[in-house]
């Protein structure tokens, strides 16, 4: 049988996507926690800094450390990082960015706040309405830095109207040249011939020496989204890295190849900061996560290209989720179910400030103790097209600790074995056994709750 989550993750829907500001900000207003009673700095007795890494369309299969891609690109920084920390097996996001990126800045699941797949630039951005991260942290210095993609007809500001008291980086969804972009600071926009992924590294590393503790940096990397391209040579890996990708392209290199060269360079870029970031703030959290899936050129079995970025199979929703800092267990693996959603909370109690986001469970306690239990008893992603909610084409999965349900509109439910089959290749329906069909009945029975049926 499934454990229940709390009531409040169980609760139909509070507020519409389409709500005044002050309704939503209402539903989600958060209050400070009295003192004492905040898990607090996990062993600090102040409010720490914290450090969020995002990459973009980086799935489980690019980071050496999970051991789940079958040629993975050589990622020594970030294999050291799960070393060094906690690494999550079962995270989810959505299987697209800015579904994703409204996700964990609000603690809120697409179909309540709106944005369901990429935004374009004319579309209805991100509300402001929406109560986010930075707003969340009273008394924090909050900069982002990197790829927004939340803005649509917003404005420039809209980073910073959302809470960031400084943004650098990009407006949209991806760049059309990684050294020759449009770079957005605080409303003003800007030519940059600075590689993109080097440019987000320099912005973080001078940040460290300006922004005022307590504080929470975003850095949002565009790599390895497309344009794939060869990365700058100076950006390979060296000696650390037996076999690289990136080191031995050939001349006429395909997508993939690429693909993983920028994610080596990424890594590279990464370890840069980590090492800046060590020397300076050594006692910072640090929490990577990837933004959705891998997207399919870069997909090799026993992951499938059809069950990539886009898709609400594993290969478009599991995600790397890494956290090292203080108080936090050392070279250890989570098998809680985990969604992007639940940073919001995690970071307002590591602040010592109460989120009363409705789909967001603090992971607090896994960052000292990965073996307990999982607070979750499912995991929910979705896509939809709509620019208001959920439409025709609505994709949505639900997943507890062993059996996943995919459901459409229009199309026949999907039921998986994760156990039996992570990869997703065999659909029980129909025919199930007993025990399958309690497991079916209680994930539908979250759609229901959820009023995604």
């Amino acid at each position: 049988m499934l454990l229940p989550l709390p009531l409040l993750l169980l609760a139909p829907f509070a507020a519409p996507p389409s709500a005044p500001p002050a309704q939503a900000a209402r539903v989600q207003q958060a209050v400070r926690a009295p003192a004492g009673q905040a898990a607090g700095a996990v062993e600090r007795g102040e409010r720490p800094n914290v450090v969020l890494i995002v990459a973009d369309d980086f799935g489980v299969d690019l980071v050496g450390a999970y051991g789940e891609g079958a040629s993975p690109p050589c990622t020594p920084n970030l294999d050291q990082l799960a070393d060094d920390g906690v690494l999550f097996r079962n995270a989810w996001a959505n299987p697209v960015c800015s579904p994703t990126r409204a996700s964990l800045l609000t603690g809120r699941f697409a179909f309540r706040t709106g944005i369901g797949n990429p935004v374009g630039g004319m579309q209805p951005g991100l509300a402001l309405g929406e109560t986010t991260i930075p707003e969340l942290l009273a008394g924090y210095d909050s900069t982002y830095l990197g790829k927004w993609h939340l803005a649509g007809n917003l404005g420039n500001s809209h980073p910073n109207d959302s809470g960031f008291a400084h943004f650098a980086g990009v407006k949209g969804g991806a760049v059309p040249d990684y050294s020759q972009w449009t770079k957005l600071v605080d409303g003003a926009q800007m030519p940059s011939t600075t590689y993109a992924t080097t440019d987000l590294t320099d912005d973080a590393i001078a940040a460290l020496a300006t922004l005022q503790e307590p504080w929470f940096l975003t850095m949002s990397y565009v790599a390895p989204h497309t344009p794939f391209h060869v990365p700058p040579p100076a950006l390979c890996p060296g000696s650390e890295c037996p076999v690289s990708f990136c080191a031995s392209l050939p001349s006429n290199p395909t997508n993939r190849q690429m693909g993983k060269a920028m994610v080596e360079a990424l890594d590279r870029e990464i370890g840069r900061f980590l090492a800046a970031l060590d020397a300076t703030h050594p006692d910072a959290l640090v929490f990577f996560v990837g933004d959705n899936g891998t997207a399919g050129q870069l997909s090799e079995a026993p992951f499938l290209n059809t069950h990539a970025k886009g898709s609400v199979y594993e290969g478009g929703l599991n995600v790397p989720l890494l956290v090292r800092g203080p108080g936090v267990a050392v070279g250890q693996e989570c098998d809680a179910l985990v969604c992007v959603t639940d940073l919001f909370a995690t970071f307002g109690e590591l602040a010592g400030e109460v989120s009363a986001a409705e789909d967001s469970v603090s992971l607090v306690p896994y960052l000292a103790t990965p073996a307990l239990p999982s607070i979750r008893s499912w995991a929910y992603g979705e896509r939809f097209s709509a620019l208001t909610g959920p439409s025709a084409d609505h994709l949505r999965a639900v997943r507890g600790p062993r059996y996943k349900l995919l459901r459409e509109e229009g199309a026949a439910d999907e039921f998986y074995d994760l156990q039996q089959d992570p990869f997703e290749t065999v659909n029980l329906l129909p025919g199930l056994t007993p025990a399958e069909q309690t497991a079916f009945d209680e994930l539908e029975a979250v759609l229901v709750s959820l009023g995604v049926d």
